[in-house]
This record gives C-alpha cells, structure tokens and sequence, in this order.
C-alpha cells in the first residue's frame, strides 16, 4: 500500500518512486532490472525504508524521463526535520558498526538509566512504550553480536544537571561509568573551562555502517535531520572529531563524573 505523500518530503520522493513505476507498468523487479539493482533495494524505497542517494535520483530521472523531479525532491526531503524522527533515526542505528555522538544537554539514549529516561518524558505521551523501546536499544552495546562502537562526548553541563533529583541522577551517572568501562565505549566530556565553542549550537550523531556508508544526524527543538548527503555527513563526521579533540581525557573524563557525584551527594540544591 502506498505511503502518505503528504507526511513528508521523504514519503513524497518515495509515494512518486511508485507512481511512476506504475505508470510506466513495470514490476519492481522489472524496474530493478533497468537500474541495475534488486527488487529488495526498489521496495525499500517505495516503502521509505530507505531513501536512495543522489545519483540514483538521477538514475530515476533520467530513466522516466522527469528532469530533475526526483533529484530536486531528494534534495528536500535529506534536508528536512522529521517529526517522526524515531524510526528513521533508529533504522539506521540498528545497522551501525560505529556510532559517534555529541550531546551538550543531556545523556545520550543509549546510556540512559531508566529513572533518567522517566525523569525526562515528556507529558501526554505513551511513556512506558517509549521507556521499553529506549531500554531495548541500549543493549545494542552489550550484545554477543559484535555491538558496536560507541564515541560519545558531552558537555559538563550534561553531568551537572541533576535531571529527576540527585538520586536519580547519581545512578545515572554511576550507570555511566559502568558502560565507560566496556571495551567498545568510550566516553569524553568537555568541561566548562573550554569556554564557548561550536558544539554548543547542538547535538551531533554520526553513524558508520559495514558497507562503509555513513549517516548523520541533527536535532531541533521539534523534530530532527536525518543527514545522508555525503558531504554534509563528512562535515559533521569532522565536526565531531573537533570536538573530541576539545574534551578530557578518558580516564580524566571518568574522574570528573566520579568528582561530580561526591558534589551532587553533599550539595541539597542539586534536587529536582
């Protein structure tokens, strides 16, 4: 069944992916054969599983004879925010071999403690689900199955501020060096003495996959940007590295979470 052309951009470039097949009366398979693909990759894309790049918007232009219809609509829809950013977002994480993430404001979801990820859910919303699905995906860092690695850099900010209380916040912090001690994690933070810098204007992810391709992403306040043109991914890619090159130290690292929650047990305004 066709997606809604009208949910995005994204959904756009595929819903007319379909349309254009049938117009033409080609089966998937047909099509993937013009193309020099598979049917898997063809329904993939009809279904918004996955977005084709650029140069097969090209391929597909070309071929149906549309201009730039599909490449100016792959342009669009790899430049908007997605409200629903979760599926799209994880689809992706799921298949990273490398994922590397910078977080000014709170503790990235893979190493959320669930009091942390209650303390943060937002009203109004179907928060045990979202409780569940988060805790299944943090143990894609402990799995048997070669988990991936894990860079993750934070502002000191992150450490400090005591989301749900001290309590909660110590264990989340306690939970952070449990998982800063796994072979494949490693964790950096960046103190307040670096002043301003340019991972203050928000949260980077950029994620690596077997095939050597690689996705990035950015949040905004309602939504967030799947980043999939290469040279915007490459940019953030060395963004990240700019900023792991700013922060402490592993072990230092470490002993700055352990310092802040000797500070957080003896100071009473650090409560909710």
């Amino acid at each position: 069944m066709p997606i809604d052309p009208r949910a995005s951009m994204k959904a756009q470039l595929s819903f007319t992916l379909r349309m254009m097949r049938e117009m033409k009366g080609l089966s998937q398979d047909r099509l993937a054969k013009e193309l020099y693909t598979t049917r898997e990759t063809i329904a993939a894309y009809e279904s918004g599983r996955n977005r084709p790049d650029e140069t097969f918007c090209k391929m597909l232009d070309e071929f149906f004879g549309t201009g730039e219809l599909f490449q100016g609509l792959w342009h669009h829809a790899q430049r908007e925010h997605l409200n629903e950013w979760f599926e799209a977002y994880v689809a992706h994480e799921n298949e990273a071999t490398e994922i590397r993430t910078f977080q000014p404001l709170y503790i990235p979801g893979l190493l959320q403690t669930e009091g942390y990820m209650r303390a943060n859910a937002l009203p109004h919303t179907r928060v045990e689900e979202g409780i569940a699905r988060r805790l299944a995906r943090r143990e894609a860092l402990v799995r048997d199955n070669d988990p991936p690695h894990f860079f993750a850099v934070l502002d000191q900010a992150v450490i400090v501020r005591p989301v749900g209380g001290r309590e909660v916040m110590r264990e989340q912090l306690q939970y952070l060096l449990e998982r800063s001690e796994l072979p494949r994690v490693h964790l950096q933070i960046i103190k307040f003495s670096q002043g301003w810098y340019y991972g203050l204007h928000g949260p980077i992810v950029v994620l690596s996959k077997a095939d050597r391709s690689r996705v990035g992403y950015a949040e905004a306040q309602f939504g967030g940007r799947l980043i999939q043109n290469p040279p915007e991914v490459i940019r953030a890619g060395l963004r990240f590295d700019e900023l792991r090159g700013r922060a402490l130290s592993e072990n230092a690292s470490r002993s700055l979470i352990r310092q802040t929650m000797e500070e957080m047990r003896d100071d009473p305004v650090a409560e909710e």
